[in-house]
């Protein structure tokens, strides 16, 4: 998705007098205004967003959904992908960046996100969305100006990561927060990952000083989720089909492999490895080709269709391996067996 993006953004810590948030529709783009104070100081943002970049993460989710989906207790593949996509990096640099040139210190900087962050209003999804579950992306909760907390979260992600902040995510039951690692917090609670401490940021509401935890959240588990910014690259899908004559019969093999790029980012050199292997005692290869494919976009889905020559034995199986520049490497196994007719 090439979006064009608009964006005038001019920051002021001044005495003031502002509105907490307000949207006004241009041609083409938001005009998006937000108001807060930190440190007994008002700040102001102004900020253009594209629609054309808004539209992209508000209605067109069918391939996004599966960026935040829960299936009972199972985690989305990369809550990164989530919160630090490619289209809407500008933005979050664009605004990182005001917060680093307006503070004196790493300290200074994540507050001045932190306090920006907490004076979204907190609503709950069935009030500002009709659902009991809708999750923002940051451009999202920047024009519609609130959020719960993993929207929120989200957004303080995307900016920290601009900052080139030490954090990580905290998944608690139910609830979400970050922690950060920086020197000069004043907080005697903290987490200890890896060696390192991290102090505690809830984003829900105004207030919450770094290391200060809610009482409901005190004692509860959090899991620890480090920052991964490589994209997830999966093998969905194969379709295999194969009519030999005999079963010592060469014949041409038709493949579809469905591909999905998670995210976030785009992944180079994609490679698809296939292999036919007649399965006993000792596997047999009865054939093996590369297939170099083209860049994957973030989020984008495809199908490949592949061939190659091959006898389809008793027992065999087709293996198929999925390689690319920093991504990890994915197999799809499938089961094949000797017939005329199958597919």
């Amino acid at each position: 998705m090439q979006a064009r993006l608009h964006l005038v953004l001019l920051m002021a810590i001044v005495s003031l007098t502002a509105s907490a948030h307000s949207v006004v529709e241009r041609d083409g783009y938001f005009a998006v205004e937000h108001a807060w104070e930190y440190n007994k100081k008002n700040c102001a943002i102004s900020l253009n967003i594209s629609k054309e970049l808004y539209r992209y993460f508000r209605y067109d989710r069918e391939h996004l959904a599966y960026r935040y989906k829960f299936q009972g207790d199972e985690l989305p593949p990369n809550y990164y992908s989530f919160m630090l996509s490619e289209h809407d990096r500008p933005v979050m640099q664009a605004l990182a960046n005001e917060f680093s040139r307006n503070a004196t210190s790493e300290l200074e900087k994540i507050n001045l996100a932190l306090t920006f962050v907490q004076s979204l209003p907190y609503v709950h999804d069935a009030d500002s969305k009709g659902t009991d579950e809708y999750v923002r992306f940051p451009i999202e909760t920047l024009v519609d100006g609130c959020g719960d907390c993993e929207d929120k979260v989200a957004l303080l992600t995307a900016l920290l990561y601009e900052m080139d902040v030490d954090f990580i995510l905290l998944v608690l039951p139910e609830h979400m927060a970050i922690g950060v690692h920086c020197d000069g917090v004043e907080a005697e609670r903290y987490l200890m990952f890896r060696g390192k401490r991290y102090y505690y940021l809830e984003t829900t509401m105004k207030g919450w000083l770094m290391g200060q935890i809610p009482e409901d959240y005190v004692d509860a588990r959090m899991e620890a989720v480090p920052v991964d910014d490589a994209p997830s690259l999966l093998i969905k899908s194969v379709k295999f089909e194969s009519k030999p004559t005999s079963v010592n019969a060469k014949a041409n093999c038709e493949m579809e492999v469905d591909l999905h790029n998670l995210g976030p980012g785009r992944v180079t050199d994609v490679m698809l490895h296939v292999r036919v292997i007649e399965k006993g005692k000792a596997d047999y290869l009865l054939a093996e080709e590369y297939f170099p494919l083209n860049t994957l976009q973030e989020g984008e889905l495809r199908t490949e269709r592949l061939s190659l020559i091959s006898q389809i034995k008793e027992n065999c199986a087709l293996e198929v391996e999925l390689t690319g520049a920093e991504v990890e490497t994915q197999f799809y196994t499938l089961g094949l067996s000797y017939s005329r007719t199958s597919k």
